[in-house]
């Protein structure tokens, strides 16, 4: 693709060559290849515009307006003062955790049971087995039975969450799934407030 800036100059052939004899090679090497200069659309520069290029050589020329060019700034502006605004703020969200079994890379890479949180503005998701302090917090608000030797290790409780709150299969095997209440800022998971509940099929659906 060609792109070129408008000014007073003679323009450089094919948007970058500078000098008439490194323009001349590169038309007579175009010429070589079976370039047809008579069928390329002649240049006409419309009022305001800044840049024209093509897509391909004979297509036709494209501009980039004045317009377009104070547009993008604005919106530039307006997104950087959107993030110095809401720099440490802080929003309570709805996020789920998930519990699943990863069958592993080459059978054995990332094989186990995962645990992470799920929500808006976490999409990639937050894995918590070296997060105390959310997984204490999860594992106290979805509390499993003790044992005859205590609480249930993570693994186990793991097993036990999928069990009691399973939605579906992943690789096939079954995940667990349900919903909290977080204080975030953010992407930073400050603290789980809650549980929350999960919503139905029919509200998902009919979007009430």
């Amino acid at each position: 693709m060609t792109i070129i800036p408008r000014n007073k100059r003679k323009r450089p052939f094919a948007g970058f060559l500078d000098g008439e004899e490194s323009q001349r090679r590169a038309k007579e090497h175009l010429k070589s290849l079976g370039y047809d200069f008579d069928r390329q659309p002649k240049l006409v520069w419309p009022e305001g515009a800044v840049a024209a290029w093509q897509d391909h050589f004979y297509g036709p020329w494209q501009f980039r307006l004045m317009s377009d060019v104070l547009r993008d700034k604005k919106e530039r502006m307006e997104l950087n003062l959107s993030l110095k605004r809401d720099y440490g703020k802080t929003e309570i969200r709805p996020l789920y955790v998930w519990v699943f079994w990863c069958p592993g890379f080459f059978g054995f890479a990332y094989r186990g049971w995962w645990t992470y949180l799920i929500g808006r503005g976490i999409d990639s998701g937050k894995y918590l087995r070296h997060n105390r302090k959310l997984m204490s917090r999860i594992m106290e608000l979805f509390p499993s039975p003790k044992t005859l030797f205590g609480n249930l290790s993570f693994d186990e409780w793991m097993q036990w969450f999928v069990k009691h709150y399973q939605r579906g299969l992943w690789c096939g095997k079954p995940q667990g799934k349900s919903a909290v209440w977080a204080e975030i800022r953010g992407d930073h998971i400050e603290e789980i407030l809650g549980r929350a509940e999960w919503p139905n099929q029919k509200t998902i659906v009919n979007g009430k």
